[in-house]
């Protein structure tokens, strides 16, 4: 376990670095871009939810942060008691299109906190009690931004992965740019 954190601490820092690579290589930005948005994912990295900010470093180019925070009854696992989640998806995108319309495909991590009672397994993960985990995540979708701002609508497959499991999900969102 200790050699997965390490490894998903590295993917973390390589991922900061080349955020803050593009950042200054996109020093001069278009003026007519509205950069910032909000939206609210339903299913997608946050599993049930999340709520999400996404910065436009470059047209092509986003950052996005996300939280979420859930309780389900333990009642789908052997335990009784609660699963409870709290994550961070961390990712990067790349938009490729014309218009509003635009092809997603990002990459990124999933922070996250996770409390059970007895043992179990979630997303191929041995769980006991309380623990921290990274998982991996992608997406490959379809982005509805104007670039002067408004409605933000998305769709698409959105991948967990550790090393041991993976997950095929898929997300739902919707929510302003400005």
């Amino acid at each position: 376990m200790k050699t997965l954190n390490s490894y998903f601490k590295k993917i973390s820092i390589f991922l900061a670095f080349c955020v803050y690579g593009i950042s200054v290589a996109g020093e001069n930005h278009n003026t007519s871009l509205c950069r910032n948005a909000i939206y609210l994912e339903g299913l997608g990295q946050g599993i049930l939810y999340s709520i999400n900010y996404d910065y436009r470093i470059e047209p092509e180019i986003s950052f996005r942060v996300g939280f979420t925070k859930w309780t389900l009854p333990t009642i789908f696992f052997l335990s009784a008691g609660n699963l409870e989640f709290t994550g961070f998806p961390i990712m990067v995108n790349y938009l490729t299109g014309k218009g509003a319309s635009h092809l997603e495909l990002g990459i990124g991590v999933m922070p996250f906190y996770l409390s059970m009672q007895g043992n179990e397994i979630f997303l191929g993960l041995e769980i006991s009690g309380r623990k921290n985990f990274l998982l991996g995540t992608a997406t490959i979708g379809y982005r509805f931004q104007p670039s002067d701002g408004g409605v933000v609508f998305r769709i698409g497959l959105t991948p967990l992965f550790t090393f041991k499991d993976g997950r095929m999900n898929g997300g739902i969102s919707l929510g302003y740019a400005f």
